[in-house]
């Protein structure tokens, strides 16, 4: 037994340090250290054991810099006055939601990572509201139930519904969502981490694809106006005096003040070296028209720190990294540009695209995600493909 157990610990080594070489090797210029991140989703923890061995894992590996997720339908996972604790921590359904699991997800993750150090930012979805068909009891307070005032109207006048897996989402454009967030930003920032990662912070342009399971008789035309938002009295009344009818405008405006909004909250608590990144479209005009997401300006103006864009189609990869790169210019790129690489492609993809981030000059990437390299904690079939071959 004790002889099977030192066998299964020096391979765990040995896939640890193949994995950090693949990391590291050729890394950024000396001047600006190369950012290797990995995104770490809710889903990936159920009790405290898990997030000790998440964060033990990535920072052996190699990793610089973990976005674990403590946000993600208006419920958290973190003792919170603003919004309920997640039901996932406690079962399988919304019943539960507002129940104190009896431990802190965050703050242990925080101290994990600067026990092994590695640098944790608190990845949040910000617009996400709710998702699912059950709803969470009244008595949690969570804003379906009670603020249904703040969720996105669609064209037909009625509250955005969400599916079985898609989200319902908050109105940026209003100021009590707006604050609500901040609250929310306020209290992450008292917690020792790098940063914040903000996610889903754009309007839902591909809620069309799941509106059919909500309205399966409804025509296309129907469909259209179902999945456009956010029709509210205060948007259209805003649209009306202050943007001269132009809602592509007023809605980009309304999800960067929320960018700009949390950005300030965030240094004013934990100062300039607390980074504020976003997950944003890999293809940048896609999310300027449709997702009402001006990543362009948020580089521009530094509203966030580092872009991450999600760069997930492998026929796709090399004209979308090519666009951004030339988008945001050589200084942008080098330390602004962090890369979304999706882990479900091929090893042999993976390796590619961090090569060509690396000759690109960016700043770093972020592989997409955790579950993908690691098992119940152990090295996957992928991750050990992925390294094997070196």
């Amino acid at each position: 037994m004790l002889r099977r157990m030192k066998k299964t610990s020096l391979i765990l080594s040995l896939v640890f340090a193949l994995l950090i070489s693949l990391l590291t090797t050729a890394s950024a210029p000396a001047h600006l250290p190369e950012v290797r991140a990995i995104w770490v989703t809710r889903f990936d923890y159920k009790k405290p054991a898990d997030v000790e061995a998440i964060v033990a894992n990535c920072a052996r590996s190699g990793f610089t810099d973990i976005f674990f997720q403590i946000r993600g339908n208006g419920t958290v996972f973190y003792p919170s006055r603003v919004e309920p604790w997640a039901h996932e921590l406690t079962s399988d359904n919304a019943s539960t939601t507002g129940r104190n699991p009896g431990w802190d997800p965050l703050q242990i993750a925080a101290d994990s990572a600067k026990k092994h150090g590695i640098r944790l930012h608190a990845y949040m979805n910000v617009l996400p509201g709710w998702r699912g068909i059950q709803d969470a009891p009244r008595s949690a307070g969570q804003n379906w139930t009670a603020h249904p005032e703040w969720f996105m109207v669609d064209s037909l006048g009625q509250r955005m519904r969400p599916t079985s897996g898609w989200y319902s989402f908050l109105n940026p454009a209003l100021p009590e969502v707006r604050q609500h967030l901040t609250a929310i930003a306020a209290e992450l920032a008292k917690y020792d981490i790098a940063g914040v990662h903000l996610d889903y912070i754009r309007f839902p342009y591909d809620y069309k694809d799941v509106a059919p399971q909500l309205y399966p008789r409804a025509s296309s035309a129907d469909l259209a106006r179902r999945s456009d938002f956010s029709y509210d009295r205060f948007s259209m009344e805003q649209v009306r005096k202050n943007y001269g009818g132009n809602w592509g405008a007023f809605r980009r405006d309304s999800v960067s003040q929320v960018v700009a909004d949390l950005r300030k909250t965030v240094k004013a608590a934990r100062g300039p070296q607390c980074t504020i990144s976003s997950s944003v479209l890999a293809d940048f005009d896609r999310g300027y028209t449709a997702g009402f997401q001006d990543s362009r300006r948020w580089a521009k103006e530094q509203m966030v720190d580092w872009l991450v864009p999600m760069n997930y189609n492998p026929q796709l990869f090399d004209e979308r990294l090519g666009k951004i790169r030339k988008s945001l210019g050589r200084g942008a790129t080098a330390s602004q540009l962090v890369v979304g690489i999706d882990c479900k492609a091929s090893p042999a993809e993976i390796r590619r695209e961090i090569e060509a981030v690396r000759n690109a000059g960016c700043h770093g990437y972020a592989l997409f995600a955790y579950s993908y390299l690691f098992e119940e904690h152990r090295p996957t079939a992928k991750a050990k493909a992925l390294l094997g071959s070196r």
